[in-house]
């Protein structure tokens, strides 16, 4: 019989086994040599850690041990045994220690060698040795590999570099008669440690490893063997015999049972399907037309669909030009003009803001209520958007308003408050400092309605916050009351006042940007003037958070209090 008169069943397992034997043979092999090419890298990974611990254990020596035995009077002798109160030199510290280890049988041997060797036995013994060295010229910090045969086993030898390590190292070795180089240096390169791993025992175990996966890999093609003879009489070939009854004596209604033999005893089951649909081409056709029709309706939603969008976007980008619009307006009601009092000699003064997004809700003020006094606020709106760029505007103006009759620091943000609370439906609040610098004095009256306080930095660079007067924000509680402290500001000294947008800014990690970044970042340029403060503090926040995007604005006021204001009648 003929492949093709074959049930597809039988076709499916003839063609399935062959390629799943095939698959777990070259699987098995692969992961055999993924395993061999593995081996070795395993082995090097571990002679370094050998060789770290081995130089760890003789840097120790010579740089704590030989230095104590010379101030007790101790003799350093390759035959230390030989001498009374004598001691191992470094060298035959590790040599010795090397040896005791390699006689616990744990499966590494140590040598410590030098093209330079005092001990002429620790000299270059073999082609290995001579290529190491010439590598670690070249390459000091890098091991040297080759596989190896020892005694007819299979072994892997790792040259690593040997430095001197300590000064006592160098002294010795350049003042000892038998030594045949006279110019070492510290840390520079006097010899190599080479480790000699045995690798019988990971060949054996991964040629075991190949037989365990092949014999896995024929149980597995039994296995599937089975199963797929089982699987495919119940999901294929037994339901393929039920359909193609169905079709037989459907053809059977305007056939003879004679032509349906001669029709159906060629091929498989698919071969009879075949013919059963060929008889239903006139009903796909009618389907056809059916769907192009279809077709043409959805086009025309289509068509529809497209210019509703157009529509949409163009009322997005209307949209987002007022917004735009908005934004600008926004930004022009802060001073924006630098210096702002270009007649007063007695302090500068400079601010920026950068909102997260078109509408912010941080803002900041400075104004003169007075000859002698000047107005200093920051404050935070909760939200982002239109609404609290709305709260934004009305809580600066009432401030500012405010602050302009004269009262005190405490005074303003109680009225200020009193004014927001009511019909507040959308209970939304402003964080606010709000200072009064004396300019005559230096004196500093300040209030604070929940925001971060603000740094003082003095002209040597010391930084400190201000003390907080505990107060809430404002637009929470109507019978909110606020407290005033004060403080001084000498000649050249700053006061710097931010939004949690500084401190808050995240990288791409999420990890806070953090006042300890911002004090060091502040003490680093404390004497340089406040426009310079301000944008050295924004090059180093957009410096760590990289490509994270911006979360909330970032709102900064500088002020240097250069002298006192004198007043000339």
């Amino acid at each position: 019989m003929q492949f093709h008169q074959f049930r597809i069943g039988t076709k499916l397992i003839l063609l399935t086994i062959p390629i799943i034997a095939v698959a777990s043979i070259i699987a098995s092999f692969t992961a055999h040599s993924r395993t061999a090419s593995n081996l070795q890298e395993k082995l090097v990974d571990r002679a370094k850690s050998l060789v770290h611990q081995i130089m760890a254990d003789r840097k120790y020596y010579a740089s704590v041990i030989v230095p104590r035995i010379g101030e007790l009077g101790g003799t350093l002798a390759p035959d230390y045994q030989k001498i009374h109160g004598g001691f191992p030199l470094p060298a035959t510290f590790v040599r010795e220690v090397s040896e005791d280890t390699a006689k616990l049988g744990n499966g590494f041997v140590a040598n410590l060698i030098s093209p330079w060797p005092i001990n002429k036995n620790k000299g270059m013994r073999d082609q290995f040795q001579r290529e190491g060295f010439e590598f670690l010229e070249t390459h000091p910090k890098q091991p040297f590999v080759e596989t190896d045969q020892i005694e007819g086993k299979p072994v892997l030898r790792v040259l690593m570099g040997d430095f001197a390590s300590a000064q006592s190292c160098v002294d010795c070795h350049n003042a000892h008669p038998d030594s045949p180089k006279n110019n070492f240096e510290l840390n520079g390169l006097m010899g190599g440690l080479e480790i000699v791993m045995p690798m019988e025992h990971y060949i054996e175990e991964s040629q075991w490893e190949l037989i365990v996966n092949i014999a896995g890999g024929t149980g597995m093609c039994l296995l599937v063997f089975g199963i797929l003879a089982s699987s495919t009489r119940l999901i294929v070939s037994r339901p393929l015999w039920d359909l193609e009854g169905r079709m037989k004596s459907f053809i059977g209604i305007s056939e003879s049972v004679r032509e349906q033999s001669d029709i159906f005893s060629r091929g498989d089951e698919v071969n009879h399907l075949t013919i059963a649909f060929e008889r239903m081409q006139g009903t796909i056709t009618e389907q056809q037309n059916a769907l192009r029709e279809a077709n043409a309706t959805l086009e025309q939603r289509v068509i529809e669909r497209t210019e509703e969008l157009r529509r949409t976007t163009a009322e997005k980008e209307r949209i987002g030009s007022e917004l735009r619009i908005a934004s600008d307006i926004q930004r022009s009601i802060l001073p924006r003009t630098f210096p702002p009092f270009p007649d007063r000699g007695d302090f500068t003064i400079y601010a920026t803001t950068i909102p997260a997004t078109e509408m912010g809700g941080d803002f900041y003020d400075f104004f003169l209520i007075d000859q002698d006094r000047l107005g200093l606020v920051m404050a935070d709106v909760s939200g982002k958007g239109v609404p609290a760029a709305i709260f934004m505007a009305v809580s600066r103006s009432l401030i500012k308003a405010t602050a302009l009759k004269g009262g005190s620091t405490a005074e303003c943000l109680a009225h200020v408050n009193h004014l927001l609370c009511p019909d507040n439906d959308a209970a939304m609040f402003v964080t606010v400092v709000y200072g009064i610098l004396n300019t005559r004095t230096g004196a500093l009256e300040y209030s604070n309605a929940g925001h971060h306080l603000p740094y003082v930095i003095r002209r040597d660079g010391s930084l400190r916050t201000l003390e907080n007067t505990g107060g809430m924000a404002l637009g929470v509680l109507d019978e909110a009351t606020f407290s005033i402290k004060e403080t001084s500001l000498d000649p050249g000294d700053s006061l710097f006042l931010f939004t949690d947008g500084v401190t808050e800014a995240m990288n791409g990690s999420s990890e806070l940007y953090g006042e300890s970044r911002l004090e060091q970042v502040l003490f680093r340029h404390h004497a340089q003037s406040p426009d310079h403060i301000i944008q050295a503090t924004i090059d180093d926040v957009h410096t760590y958070a990289g490509d994270a995007p911006q979360a909330d604005d970032i709102t900064l006021l500088a002020l240097r209090y250069v002298t006192p204001r004198i007043i000339t009648v």
